[in-house]
């Protein structure tokens, strides 16, 4: 026999309404706690009665879109397109709001033992750090983001993204070709290490290529988002 949810919280030392808490997503629970209630329902390979009964109710032909930037204009358009060709499939679909701090893998895995989903589409995030992570994801699922060069190849998916330093080398050529040599850049804080510094790269590439001296006052870069709002 399986284990159940008591046997969950016996083992995660707390009461079981909190270990279904933390499997349905719940705000009021410790992280912490969540953090290792989870952890112990993956080892254990534990199924909950609430995502068997999920199972039976939702839709099979279900795909999520996980989205880590909702500010960001682009997605928008792009959700609306998704949404009018998930449709016109017969698929269903539901949007999943992702913080700045939330593991889009984490998410991802556990959507997957809550919902019967056909597959995922990611939209934004920095997947370089969850390359090896990814392959755990046993369904289908498109990334479109930047700073993301290659799948693993046990991934049963695919990946639509922008070489940010590249088109960043094109944009300074255009400016060196038009006769410009002071080129400042506004780029993001030395902390980001994925778009802000990808374009930085680009920038810097192209003025090596055309013989221009890098001058350190044109690079402005941007305070930490907390920062800048504080």
């Amino acid at each position: 026999m399986g284990m159940t949810i008591k046997d969950i919280a016996k083992k995660c030392g707390v009461g079981v309404s909190t270990v279904s808490r933390a499997l349905n997503n719940h705000p009021d629970i410790n992280p912490e706690t969540k953090k290792m209630i989870l952890k112990t329902v993956e080892e254990s390979n534990f199924v909950p009665n609430n995502s068997a009964r999920n199972l039976k109710r939702t839709d099979s032909k279900s795909i999520a879109i996980l989205v880590k930037e909702i500010d960001n204009p682009f997605f928008a358009t792009m959700m609306r397109v998704m949404e009018k060709k998930i449709r016109r499939q017969k698929y269903s679909f539901f949007i999943q709001h992702m913080g700045k701090d939330q593991d889009e893998v984490d998410t991802a895995l556990e959507l997957i033992k809550e919902k019967k989903l056909r597959g995922i589409i990611f939209l934004g995030g920095d997947f370089r750090k969850n390359k090896e992570r990814i392959t755990k994801i046993k369904v289908p699922f498109v990334v479109s983001t930047a700073a993301f060069d290659k799948l693993p190849e046990k991934c049963i998916a695919s990946y639509v993204s922008i070489d940010d330093r590249a088109e960043s080398r094109k944009i300074v050529d255009y400016l060196c070709e038009t006769g410009h040599k002071k080129i400042a850049i506004i780029t993001a804080c030395e902390e980001d290490e994925s778009i802000g510094q990808l374009r930085l790269d680009g920038y810097k590439k192209a003025l090596v290529d055309h013989h221009i001296a890098l001058n350190e006052g044109l690079i402005h870069r941007m305070g930490k988002l907390n920062d800048e709002y504080s």
